[in-house]
C-alpha cells in the first residue's frame, strides 16, 4: 500500500470499477448488488472501510503463507504488489493485484471447501473469481493468471493452483463496465433495485401516499400469492416430518443408523435481557439503552386471505 493510509488507498479505490466489483456490477454475486457498488463509488457517507467478514480477516491473515506455499509448489518468483494499476484505454477500470510472476498475474484465495472448484491446474473456479482475475488480465493487459487457493477444510496446509487465460469474451463484460460507469457513476443516475433488500435500503420510510399497480405489478402480486401459499403448505409439511424423526429421538442428542449420524437435536443455553423486568425495575436505565429503529413492513391485501 505504499505510504498510503488505508483511507486514502480506499479513496483511490473508490475512483474505478475493481476485480470484486465486476460480479456484482452484472447481478452475479451472493453478496453485493449493483446498488451496493454504485453507492460504494457516489456517496462518501457510507462507510468505505467496509467492515470484513470474519472468512475475509482469515484470508488476509493467510495470504503470505498461501504465496509462500505457491512460490514452493511452482518454483516462481513472485513479487508483491501494491499499486493501484489503471486500464490505459478505459481508466475508470482498475486492479489492485495480490501479487506477480514473469508473465502472469497470482490471486489469493482461501475457501472453507473444494465444493465449487474444479480440478487444480483447470481455469475451473467460481463465477465471481472468474470474473475478478479477468479484469486484472484486462487491465495489466497480461495472458495468464494463477489463482492459487487454500482449502481451509483440509488437515494438511497447502495451495492448489488453477491457471486462468486471459479470455476474448471478456471484451463483452469491459464495454458493459464502461457503460455502467458512464450512466451510473458519471452521470449520477442511480442503479434500479435487484433485490428486496434493495428496495428497502432505497425506500426505507413510507410517506402515507399511493400508488397505482402496473400490469407488471399485478401478474407480480398473483405470483407472489400462490407461491405464499405453496410455501406455506411446504413448511406445515417440514413440521410434519421434524415431528416423526424427533419423536423417534426423544431425549437423545444423536440419530443414527449403522454408524452414521443422520441428525443431532442438542441441548443449547443462550442468555438475553429481560427487557420487561428491566423497564419496571430500572426505567430510566431502559430509557437510555433504548434504540428507536425503523422498518417497512410489505403485506400483500384484497386477496381474501390478507396478511
Amino acid at each position: 500500500m505504499s505510504d498510503l493510509t488505508r483511507a486514502e488507498w480506499l479513496e483511490r479505490r473508490r475512483s474505478g470499477i475493481g476485480g470484486s466489483d465486476v460480479a456484482p456490477i452484472l447481478g452475479l454475486s451472493r453478496w453485493k448488488t449493483p446498488r451496493d457498488i454504485w453507492l460504494s463509488k457516489i456517496d462518501t457517507a457510507v462507510d468505505i472501510e467496509d467492515r470484513p467478514t470474519v472468512q475475509q480477516l482469515i484470508g488476509t491473515a493467510l495470504e503470505e503463507h498461501v504465496l509462500r506455499l505457491y512460490a514452493e509448489q511452482t518454483g516462481r518468483t513472485v513479487r508483491r504488489s501494491h499499486q493501484l494499476l489503471r486500464d490505459p484505454d478505459h481508466p475508470c477500470l482498475v486492479a489492485n493485484l495480490d501479487a506477480r510472476a514473469a508473465g502472469r498475474v497470482i490471486e489469493i484465495k482461501t475457501a472453507r471447501n473444494a465444493d465449487d472448484w474444479g480440478d487444480p491446474g483447470s481455469d475451473d473456479i467460481p463465477q465471481e473469481y472468474w470474473l475478478q482475475v479477468q479484469h486484472y488480465l484486462q487491465v495489466t493487459r497480461t495472458p495468464v493468471a494463477d489463482v492459487a487457493v487454500m482449502f481451509l477444510n483440509e488437515s494438511t496446509p497447502a495451495v492448489s493452483v488453477y491457471e486462468v487465460p486471459r479470455s476474448d469474451d471478456y471484451r463483452e463484460v469491459v464495454a458493459e463496465l464502461v457503460d455502467w460507469w458512464g450512466r451510473h457513476v458519471d452521470g449520477r443516475s442511480e442503479p434500479a433495485p435487484t433485490t428486496s433488500a434493495d428496495c428497502g435500503r432505497r425506500w426505507p420510510r413510507s410517506n402515507g401516499g399511493e400508488a397505482i399497480a402496473t400490469h407488471e405489478c399485478l401478474i407480480a402480486i398473483e405470483e407472489l400469492r400462490k407461491l405464499k401459499t405453496e410455501l406455506k403448505a411446504l413448511e406445515e409439511r417440514k413440521d410434519d416430518l421434524e415431528t416423526v424423526i424427533k419423536s423417534t429421538m426423544c431425549s437423545a442428542e444423536r440419530l443414527h443408523q449403522s454408524g452414521t449420524v443422520l441428525a443431532t437435536w442438542k441441548t443449547q443455553s443462550t442468555s438475553r435481557v429481560d427487557t420487561k423486568r428491566l423497564r419496571a425495575e430500572f426505567p430510566a436505565a431502559a430509557e437510555l439503552c433504548t434504540v428507536e429503529s425503523t422498518v417497512r413492513r410489505f403485506l400483500l391485501k384484497g386477496g381474501g386471505g390478507d396478511e
